[in-house]
This record gives structure tokens, sequence and C-alpha cells, in this order.
């Protein structure tokens, strides 16, 4: 069967460009009312009469209901003819008139079949933005997991509702809005269908309520933290709930196994959305900030210190803005940014010959940061924005101004993103990125990269890129690749890589062969490059079969994972090959893996695997076994450990990593982790010990604290990031960080009172829509 860039599956379709004979079969109901005037975020205005709401229909016997595949109608969405109160009760008469979404399908375990517990969402509107209520029944709601409450944490843990919006229909784009039953809320954008950003952070609000009969949630979403065209009535919509002492995934459509949230293809869709009010002239969140630094002390082994700078208090102000120059794009600007408020990287130790990486954190950059992907993470990333605003060293370098230009335009995904920062090297960054629609949900793209600082030429780097998902035969098969190349000045010789994945991303199997090539001396200045001067071979076959049997929901079966890295004269540079011929995740959201590898090494200078410890030029080879073992997320107390064992270079050793978890529903959550390598070689060797302890106190969904302490004795350095959020209304919140250091390993002890280095930072973020 050829393969086609469209989805052979879908069921119906009601966005413009349907065809005659499904918007026959699909008729929209569109019902547009007066609406109450209302301010979205202020309780008494939110207020409606006391009304009492109609009791919704019992959920019909099995037998009874529609089949997955069969067309349904169209849900319309009600323009509400009073005020609504946000406060998780759904008991206003409006939501009863709703248009109703209840054929919930199981994905997992029992694909097709319907949802065990009864689910109904309704949508209304209001002037100020669009109104999303849940009914999540549950006929034993002593066992609704909910643990959360942080902004934007993991719900995957508890019981929750995600809702999928995607305005522009597209086929590309859209927005997840979840919600667990203690109301933490969660948000993303889709970058494709296999990923998401969970940085992006919308404006928006939820309540919940728990009863013994489930829980149930009431989402506002303003229509000004959406992005959609003038004039289309119908949005592309999916919802799905996760059951989650059950392990019970259901969605409304793309339920299928391939499928899920993300698949925009088979979406359900929401017709109504007439008389939208355009988007606002812009949102504007001014800061203030102080910040007390305590003395940074440098201290010698035998424990005494000396200041190396005095203790220095600041008050700075800035402004993040949002304009929309077009319903369909948004323009950012940020003035004198600060973000104290984001949380401090992982302390790792580097036990290989190649750079860590570490994620970005600041929100400037975070957000919208889907449109500027290029290349393979953590590998050859054409655009990498921590080299934006953070120095060598890791410290932060003045972010003087900046903007950001993202949306669409026609049949066109855009992104523009121009900084300036200042410090001892000030700079000027830009990032230039086009996608253009092609065959279906696939793109080809251009992203450009330029730096310009004070002390060095302009660094300019420009790639192309492409990306075709298709469906054959119900299943997913994805071919992408592309190509950059970089300069070390304008007129400078010319460098680059390029690559080619063909990937078969679904339930049954997951297999993908990709080949990358690297040139010697490639390295763009506002990217990320693992390793230049390679040719590389790599993928992996991993087999999932579901057995239905022994209490297990799917075997995880690795035949084979292989990197193998070559110089670019054909020598080997390194290898990797992996297999894991036991694995199994059980019903209960448990699992365990075994897994047996073959590692070979060829570095060509000496470099340092741990303090004391070279490991010089030449061949190696070594084999290593490995257990893990997980126990399920949402039970109270949940243990993962994964220990291995074997050679390494020209020694040998074990590691052990381990982690817990302990959920005390519904305010605290903590974490313990602990990671021992033991590395031998002869008589000689080194442990390597690193400890991480977190624990998360959330008096509401809108107050939440966070204690981060982490210590490895590479650094003997004790670190604590001390954190408080406080969301006084949506976009409107108050942080207060507290970060400290100390040595340890020190003849008297950690000296508490003598902190290596420390501030505290009080920030205020005031939101405003004009």
């Amino acid at each position: 069967m050829a393969p086609r860039a469209v989805a052979v599956r879908r069921r119906h379709t009601a966005g413009p460009g349907s065809s005659p004979r499904t918007r026959h079969v699909l008729a929209a109901l569109a019902l547009l009312c007066a609406v109450a005037p209302f301010s979205p975020f202020s309780p008494q205005l939110l207020a409606a009469q006391p009304q009492a709401a109609q009791p919704l229909p019992a959920q019909p016997p099995v037998a009874q209901r529609r089949s997955p595949d069969a067309p349904s109608p169209v849900p319309a969405l009600r323009f509400a003819t009073a005020a609504l109160r946000l406060d998780g009760r759904l008991d206003e008469a409006d939501w009863a008139r709703a248009d109703s979404i209840t054929d919930f399908t199981q994905r997992d375990p029992a694909e097709g079949q319907p949802g065990t517990e009864r689910t109904v969402v309704r949508f209304l509107a209001t002037r100020e933005g669009l109104w999303i209520g849940v009914w999540a029944y549950e006929e034993h709601a002593d066992r609704v997991k909910r643990a959360q409450l942080r902004r934007d944490a993991d719900l995957s843990g508890d019981d929750h509702v995600r809702i999928m919006l995607s305005p522009m229909q597209d086929k590309r784009s859209g927005f997840l809005f979840g919600v667990n039953p203690n109301g933490a809320m969660a948000d993303a954008e889709i970058l494709n269908f296999e990923n998401e950003n969970p940085n992006w952070d919308g404006v928006w609000d939820a309540r919940t309520r728990i009863d013994s009969t489930g829980w149930f949630a009431e989402v506002f979403i303003p229509w000004q933290t959406l992005r959609y065209r003038p004039g289309a009535t119908t949005w592309d919509v999916n919802i799905s709930r996760l059951v989650r002492h059950r392990n019970e995934e259901v969605l409304w459509r793309s339920w299928r196994r391939p499928e899920g949230i993300r698949f925009l293809e088979t979406t359900g869709s929401v017709t109504g959305f007439r008389d939208l009010p355009g988007r606002a002239v812009a949102e504007v969140r001014p800061y203030l900030a102080g910040t007390a630094t305590a003395d940074e002390r440098a201290f010698a082994p035998s424990g005494a210190d000396s200041i190396l700078t005095g203790a220095r208090s600041e008050l700075s102000v800035g402004l993040d803005a949002k304009f929309a120059p077009t319903p369909a794009l948004t323009l950012d600007l940020t003035m004198n940014a600060d973000f104290a408020q984001a949380e401090v990287d992982r302390q790792v130790v580097n036990f290989s010959r190649f750079p860590l990486f570490f994620p970005e954190r600041r929100p400037f950059f975070t957000e919208g940061a889907g449109i500027f992907d290029f290349g393979r993470v953590r590998q050859t990333q054409l655009f990498y924005s921590r080299r934006i605003g953070l120095g060598a060293n890791g410290l932060p370098v003045p972010l003087v101004g900046g903007a950001r230009l993202t949306g669409r335009i026609g049949g066109h995904q855009v992104g523009f993103l121009a900084v300036r920062t200042g410090g001892a090297d000030p700079a000027t960054d830009l990032v230039v990125r086009v996608k253009k629609d092609v065959l279906g949900r696939g793109y080809v793209g251009l992203l450009a990269t330029l730096q310009d600082t004070k002390l060095a030429r302009p660094t300019p780097a420009l790639g192309v890129d492409f990306n075709f998902p298709y469906i054959i035969g119900g299943q997913n098969l994805v071919i992408l690749g592309g190509g950059a190349a970089q300069r070390d000045s304008l007129n400078g010789d010319t460098k680059g890589t390029a690559r080619l994945v063909v990937d078969y991303p679904n339930d049954n199997a997951d297999i993908v062969a990709r080949f990358d090539h690297v040139a010697p001396g490639y390295n763009p200045s506002l990217g990320f490059t693992e390793q230049s001067g390679i040719n590389r071979f790599a993928g992996q076959i991993e087999l999932t079969p579901r057995p239905e049997r022994w209490g297990i929901r799917k075997l995880l079966l690795l035949v084979l994972d292989w990197d193998v890295v070559t110089n670019v004269d054909g020598s080997l540079n390194r290898l990797s090959l992996e297999t894991s011929p036991l694995g199994a995740r059980w019903e209960s959201g448990d699992e365990a893996s075994v897994k047996l590898m073959h590692e070979e090494d060829r570095p060509q200078a000496t470099f340092d695997l741990f303090p004391g410890t070279d490991i010089a030029p030449g061949r190696y080879a070594w084999n290593r076994a490995e257990l893990n073992v997980s126990t399920a997320s949402h039970r109270q107390y949940a243990l993962s450990i994964h220990a291995s064992a074997g050679d390494y270079y020209d020694g040998g050793g074990t590691t052990v990593t381990s982690t817990l978890r302990a959920r005390f529903e519904p305010h605290v959550l903590m974490s313990a982790e602990w990671e021992r390598v033991n590395f031998y070689r002869g008589s000689t060797g080194f442990a390597a010990t690193t400890m991480r302890l977190r624990l998360d106190y959330a008096a509401t969904p809108q107050l939440a604290t966070t204690l981060f302490a982490q210590w490895n004795n590479e650094s003997d350095r004790l670190a604590i990031n001390a954190r408080l959020r406080w969301t006084r209304t949506p976009g409107s919140d108050l942080y207060v960080v507290w970060n400290s250091a100390w040595p340890t390993m020190l003849p008297g002890g950690v000296p508490w009172r003598r902190p290596a280095g420390g501030a505290l930072v009080v920030k205020y973020v005031q939101y405003l829509r004009y």
C-alpha cells in the first residue's frame, strides 16, 4: 500500500473544506445567545443567581452505546445566558443546556472498549473566554488519586483530564490543558504526535470538587490565551481522562494506541465559535525584584575561609509583554529579563569525554520553543538557547532585551528571536525559523542563526530540514532529516552536518534507524554539538506485544539498540550495543527489565573520568548487565532502582541509582535520590556519590513551596534551592527564592553559618491586559 500523508481512518471532519457527504452526516449545531459581561478572574462578578442544574442522564448500558467508529453529531458551543462562577460546582443552568461529550473510548487497557467510568464534558462561551465543564464520575471515589497541587507538575501519577484545543485546525499545532482532582493545573504546547513542550505557560484557571460520586472540574480559558482565525466557527478538540487506580486511559477521539491526545489527524470538532472577540492589544507583565546576596567565600582545605565578594543588595525592574500583530501571530518582548523563579539545574557528575547537556528552564526561552527545534536534541542542535545569556561558566549574563515572534502566516509556521545581552562581552543573537506545510501534516523548514559579539566576528549558521509523517495501514511512519552549515565568521570556512531518520513509532513496536554526519570542526555558536568529525549509524528495534495474561499489560523487549560512531576516515570512534531480552509493564503500572550491554571506545586524547582518574588514549571494550525495577508512580511509596555491573574502560565496577518517592495526599510530595558509582582499576579507583532530596508542599493550587537539596562528592558542595510561588490571580505571581551552598568534607564539618554563597530573591509579577 503506497504511503499517504493523510489519515486513512478519519471518522469525521467538521471544519472548512470538509466533504459535502461529511457535512451532510455531521450537521453543525450553533446556538448564539446574549453574553453577560464579566471579569474572568473576579469571583464577585463571576457569580450567577443560584439555579439548580438539571441532572445529567444516566450512563447508557454498554450494549446500547454507540460504536466508537460510528459517526456522531458534532457538539456545538453554547453561549452562556448568565454569569458563571468559577468554583467547580457546575450548577448554573447553562451547564445543563450545553451539548455533552460522553462517548469516551479506552486506549488502554482494552483498546476500543467503552470507558469503565462515565465521563461528561461540556463547553460554554462568554464574552471573556471559553469555559469547560468536566464530570468525572467514579464508582470508587475513595480510590481517586490526587497528590499533586503545584502548577505545571507531572500529573501522570494522579487521576486527571487533559483538553486539547487546536483553533487553527492545521493538524500541526495545539495546546493541552490538564487538571487533576485537587485543581492542580498543567499546560503544554504540542510539538508533534510524539512530543510536547510542557514549559509553555498560558493564562487560565480551574477549580475542582470531589464527592462520593467522583470529581468535577471547571476550566476557564480567556480568549486571549489562544490563537484563532477570524471567522472560523469550528475548532479541533480532543479530551482524555486517566483513571489512575485502574491505569485506564480513555479519549473522545484518537483513542487507538498508535494515536493519543497529541495525534491531531483524527481529533474531534466543536462548532459554534462565532463572533469571538479580537485578541487584546497587549498583555503586559511588569516585575519588581529585590535581591540580597550573601558574602561569597573561598575555603582552604583546613576549613579557613576568605571573602571574595562582600554582601550586597539590589532592586531591579523589568517588563515582559505580548502583542498580537495578527490573530495568528504573537510578539513577545522582554526588557531587563529576570529568571530568579526558574528551577535550578540538577548536579550531574560527568563520566564521559563529552560535554554535558542541560535543559533550558528560563521562561522567555521555553515558551514557544518548539518552533525553533532543529536537529537531534543533545547531539547536533543547530539552536540551543542556553548559549544566550549564560557564560561558559554557567553564570548568568545580563539579558538587556529580547523579542520573539511566533505563529502562522498562511501555510507557514514562523519564528523569529532577537536577543541583546550585556556583560563583559555584549552580544546580539538572531534566530529565524520558517516551516512550510507540505504533504498533509509534513513540513519543509529553514532555520538561520547569527551571533555577533564585541570580542569576536559574526558567526552565521543555516539549516534546511523536513518531516513527513505518514499513516500506513493504521500505523505511524515518519521520515525526517536535513542538513546545516556554519561558519566561524562571515567569510570563514564552511562546516556542515546532515541527518536522515526513518521512524516507526507505534504501540506494538518502536523501530527507528538514523544516520548522522558531522564534519570536523562543526560547532555552531548558538547550537550544541556533542562531537564533530564523525558518522553515526544508530537506531533501535523494540517490540511491545500484549500477552493479556499473568497480569502483564505489555512486554518490553528491546531486540537491539545500536549506536556506532566512526571517524570520517571510517575508523571506529565508539560503539554501544544494548539488548533487553526480559522486560514487562504490569497492569498495576509496575515495570521491570534486564539489559545486556557491550561498549567500545577509542579516545584519542587523555580525559578525566573522575578527579584523580584519567583514561589514556587507546582501545577499550567492555560488557555490562543492568537491572531496572520501578513501581507505579501512583502508589503512596514508589521505588525505582537501576543497578549495573561489569567492566568499564580498563577497570570495572558497579552503578546503583535508587529513587524513593512518597505521596501524602493531597498536599505533600517527597523524593529522595541516591546514586553510587564504584570504579576500580587494580588497587585504585574511586567511589562517586550523588544525593538529591526534594520536598513539595502546596497549601492550594495557587500557593506552593519547593525545597530542593543536592550534593555530590566530586564538588563536595551542598546546594539548597527553596522556592515559594503564590498566584494571586492567573498571570500575577509572587516568588520568594532562596539559594545557598556550603562546602562539605572540611575538618570541622559543614560551616552552616558561613555559606560559600547564597541569595534571597523576592519577585512580584503583575499581569495586565489591554
